[in-house]
């Protein structure tokens, strides 16, 4: 298995480990420029990583958060990353930080692909930190196996970070991405995962490629800057 992951005895101890991390590069990125910025994925993965996250003491007021994809949903609805990024990680110290929608009012994601690109192009640049998650099916972001844009998004010929998808039969397929070229621009990086499930499709991952695995794409475009992160 990678040298990379570390498995944790339970799955409070790999949140805490996931938080400790990026507090370490955001608060590193501060010193060293004044500002930082960090991407996060949605799910129930994340959500008490984010909790610890929140509680750490920064200065959260120079840090911009962003998000690693977006279902096409108002921030009101129960399926918005954006809804449970609010509830979970920009409160407590960390409220002070900025936040950088993908949703926008626009009618669709396709609509709203070049401006959102345009927003997060600065902060791409120089990213700290990005939180990933990894599904059954060996995604990860709004990269899914079989997407007929899979190519395009993982390695954009232009450099944008941000392009609309559509994740056939998901319960909401059309969305907003980071693009692979945003994150291995990343400083550092996280996958965190829970479950045998999701360890079996890593260690799947570890033997595949991108285009059945598209996590594989994260692993291997981010190198040592990347702590693959499981527990039961």
């Amino acid at each position: 298995m990678d040298a990379r992951l570390t498995t944790f005895a339970n799955r409070e101890a790999a949140s805490k480990a996931v938080a400790e991390y990026a507090a370490q590069a955001l608060a590193a990125d501060i010193s060293a420029s004044g500002r930082a910025s960090i991407f996060v994925s949605g799910g129930s993965t994340p959500k008490q990583a984010f909790e610890i996250l929140s509680d750490t003491p920064l200065d959260w007021s120079k840090v911009v958060a962003g998000l690693v994809d977006e279902r096409w949903v108002p921030p009101d609805d129960a399926e918005s990353n954006e809804r449970l990024v609010r509830r979970h990680l920009l409160k407590s110290h960390a409220g002070a930080a900025g936040l950088l929608p993908m949703w926008t009012p626009a009618d669709d994601a396709g609509l709203a692909a070049a401006e959102r690109d345009f927003a997060y192009r600065p902060h791409c640049a120089s990213t700290a930190f990005v939180f990933l998650g990894m599904g059954t099916d060996g995604h990860t972001a709004s990269w899914f196996p079989g997407m007929p844009v899979l190519d395009a998004v993982l390695s954009p010929g232009d450099g944008r970070c941000v392009m609309a998808v559509e994740a056939t039969g998901a319960v909401v397929p059309h969305r907003l991405t980071l693009t692979g070229h945003a994150v291995r621009g990343a400083k550092h990086a996280a996958l965190l995962i829970f479950g045998r499930e999701k360890r079996e499709v890593l260690e799947a991952a570890m033997t595949s490629d991108a285009r059945t695995h598209p996590v594989r794409f994260a692993i291997d475009s981010l190198g040592g800057r990347l702590r693959i992160m499981w527990a039961e």
